[in-house]
């Protein structure tokens, strides 16, 4: 009996650590501007954040991992700005392209931000088998999503509650699939 109730606080104490982490564990800070980008080479594999009821806004942290068979990435760009504030976010990088790092401007006054992404060529691969999730958090709650380790990020879509200030998040996964020289796609 004691080992379980001993069992169930280490789990308690474990899940409150996960969820209620201190503000300065975060690589972003509330109401401030912020670019997060992989280093070369890498894709965003994790992306978590919390919303701060008396912020009206969500501190963030990315994580990053090298694809598999070292993809080369080439070719990256930032898009610019995809949203209006308080708006609906609709974002996919180009045909072939995969997320490599976040930006995003926070407006005081609209209690919102807009977003722009990173997006890479992974050369002589395609993305294919994409899929959007089912939205990833709920309003005023934490978000902590991993892609899985056979795909990768290629765009995100999130809605903007305006009674909340706060937003849902989805997001576009892919396989990746080497091409032969003459552009034939290898699956297997």
């Amino acid at each position: 009996m004691l080992c379980s109730i001993a069992t169930h606080l280490a789990l308690i104490l474990t899940l409150l650590v996960t969820v209620v982490r201190p503000a300065d564990s975060w690589m972003t800070t509330y109401q401030s501007n912020f670019q997060l980008a992989c280093p070369a080479g890498q894709t965003v594999r994790r992306l978590e954040s919390f919303f701060g009821v008396g912020q009206y806004d969500r501190v963030w942290n990315m994580s990053c991992s090298i694809l598999p068979n070292w993809v080369d990435l080439s070719s990256c760009e930032w898009s610019g700005a995809q949203n209006n504030y308080n708006e609906v976010l609709i974002f996919q990088c180009p045909s072939d392209y995969i997320v490599t790092g976040i930006a995003s401007t926070y407006d005081r006054s609209k209690l919102d931000r807009i977003w722009s992404f990173q997006c890479c060529n992974p050369q002589d691969y395609v993305t294919h088998e994409c899929m959007y999730t089912s939205f990833i958090n709920t309003y005023g709650d934490v978000m902590n999503y991993r892609v899985p380790n056979d795909h990768v990020l290629r765009g995100v879509e999130s809605i903007y509650d305006q009674n909340r200030r706060d937003r849902l998040y989805k997001f576009d996964i892919c396989k990746l699939a080497p091409v032969d020289f003459n552009n034939h796609v290898i699956v297997g």
